[in-house]
């Protein structure tokens, strides 16, 4: 710990994986950077524990990291070096039966050979994907308004493919996976992505998501670090170590100091004030930056109105259970997948998102079920597995989660039995977190929102967080949100932490008056 009254270059408020890479980002341009975090642990939503019996590891939040792999993030700091990796020969799986489900192979071919006669579509799709699909992807996660990445999405479609694409990306999945497969088993395949995110198949928007997330389980697999989600939160704090970083646990940021329109320092609980040169980044959601740290009196009314629009998405209800075996699905395909999504059709995905996004419990939850222990053995006992299960539930049901706590919970397991006959006999530990016990753990968490707000189209691109302020830029000069409440949303990726770094680092570049945060010659800032 050091003193009050430290200064840096720069101060970031929490140190999840967007907040850490930010921070390495601008400690390795030279910047003397402090992170302050309020638990004794870094890596907000990236974390491994004991949840449920003695020698037992499970993530708690977040689980896989595909798009972690993908991002340019994985690269710049080295995370194929400082982590070691553990694959799945069959990464993801969707069962819309527990006698009918379709496999993404490692290899492509036997992907293609599995689904029979939608193979031959599949390897269309594959194709699209390595011609502009990779493109695409980095576009997205580029920041609003990139040339380079804009230019190699178009170069790589021409004008012949830029209508059709842009037509199956504005469509909704389910729209996409009737068009592409005639199985009921190949649609949800493909589909069962958005299950990741609060948006309905049905929904305009939701293909770029689900295609996304099939794709790079195609080509890059559903990766996990070898001992736990920890492991990478341990890397990017020796990265940020190495930088010349600083990191202060077990002190909550409390008030984010303004004077004259400009973040000036930052306070804590333990009565520390560290004072930024440049700039105050917060990898926090919008609400908790500029009405609880800052004040609602340094925004602009225009702003503030487009704050209380912000919407979080629905919670998740996580289970991690400690078994005395694998887990013995009734198809054998599936015991030595990484993902296996038992969503049903895409009528049923749709019918789950509707109930939970009008405040009911699905009567068929779409679930999310992760095996780690099938790559990665070192996080249980010998011939022992950890099952991890998440579904998207409203973040207030009728009656609260006390009452619902326990039927729901049978609710999720008596659906994992139909596809697993036996799978109560081999539990021997179960962790149960409504989405107010995610949130209680993490305060970004929302509702138990693990995206940092709703992934629906009117919340995405230049409407994240608030309509014109996409750039990661706030109205106070040298504030910075760089969490996934910003673009590219949630994930594990870091893209918000390293867009935003990135940003603060151009304006200090630029001479004072410059910055179109700040608008001297109006009364209101502008968006930027």
């Amino acid at each position: 710990m050091s003193a009050a009254g430290d200064t840096a270059d720069a101060v970031v408020i929490g140190s999840g994986p967007n907040g850490l890479v930010a921070a390495i980002t601008l400690a390795r341009k030279g910047w003397a950077v402090t992170v302050i975090e309020r638990d004794e642990h870094p890596g907000g939503a990236v974390r491994t524990e004991a949840l449920t019996a003695p020698g037992f590891l499970h993530d708690t939040f977040s689980g896989f990291y595909g798009l972690l792999h993908a991002s340019p993030v994985f690269d710049r700091l080295e995370l194929g070096r400082r982590i070691e990796w553990a694959q799945f020969d069959t990464p993801v799986a969707a069962a819309v039966s527990p006698e009918r489900a379709a496999s993404i192979h490692r290899d492509p071919s036997r992907t293609i050979k599995e689904l029979g006669a939608d193979g031959e579509a599949w390897g269309e799709l594959l194709a699209w994907w390595e011609k502009a699909g990779r493109r695409f992807f980095h576009l997205t996660l580029a920041p609003i308004g990139a040339i380079r990445p804009a230019l190699r999405f178009a170069r790589a479609m021409g004008i012949r493919g830029a209508l059709p694409t842009a037509r199956r990306l504005i469509a909704p999945i389910s729209e996409v996976a009737a068009d592409t497969f005639a199985s009921e088993e190949a649609r949800a395949l493909l589909a069962s992505g958005i299950t990741h995110s609060d948006v309905s198949a049905e929904a305009a928007g939701s293909t770029p998501f689900a295609l996304i997330l099939a794709m790079l389980a195609q080509t890059s697999g559903m990766p996990v670090p070898v001992g736990g989600a920890g492991v990478i939160t341990d890397a990017l704090v020796a990265a940020l170590t190495d930088a010349g970083g600083v990191i202060r646990t077990g002190d909550a940021a409390t008030r984010v100091a303004v004077a004259r329109g400009r973040a000036l320092a930052v306070e804590t609980a333990n009565g520390a004030v560290v004072r930024a040169r440049h700039a105050v980044l917060a990898d926090t959601g919008p609400l908790a930056l500029c009405r609880d740290l800052v004040g609602e009196e340094h925004f602009p009314a225009p702003f503030l109105d487009g704050l209380r629009r912000f919407r979080y998405g629905t919670g998740i209800f996580k289970m991690d259970i400690a078994l005395d075996g694998i887990t013995p699905w009734l198809l054998e395909q599936l015991r030595a997948t990484g993902v296996v999504h038992v969503v049903g059709t895409v009528d049923d995905m749709a019918r789950a998102h509707f109930e939970a996004q009008h405040g009911a419990l699905p009567a068929r939850p779409s679930l999310v079920v992760g095996q780690q222990t099938v790559a990665d053995p070192s996080r249980a006992p010998a011939g022992k597995h950890t099952l991890w299960i998440e579904t998207h539930v409203p973040a207030h049901p009728p009656g609260g989660w006390e009452r619902a706590r326990e039927p729901f919970s049978e609710r999720v397991f008596d659906l994992i039995e139909q596809h697993a006959p036996g799978f109560r006999d081999r539990i021997v530990g179960t962790a149960v977190h409504t989405p107010a016990d995610l949130e209680s753990r993490n305060p970004n968490l929302v509702g138990g929102d693990l995206g940092g707000g709703s992934a629906a189209l009117h919340q995405q691109l230049v409407f994240r967080p608030v309509p014109g302020w996409f750039r990661y830029r706030t109205p106070v000069k040298g504030l910075y949100l760089c969490s996934a409440s910003t673009h590219p949303g949630g994930g594990v990726h870091g893209m918000s932490g390293l867009n935003a770094a990135k940003r603060a680092l151009r304006d200090a570049r630029r001479p004072a008056g410059v910055l179109r945060t700040a608008g001297s010659a109006r009364r209101a800032p502008r968006p930027a």
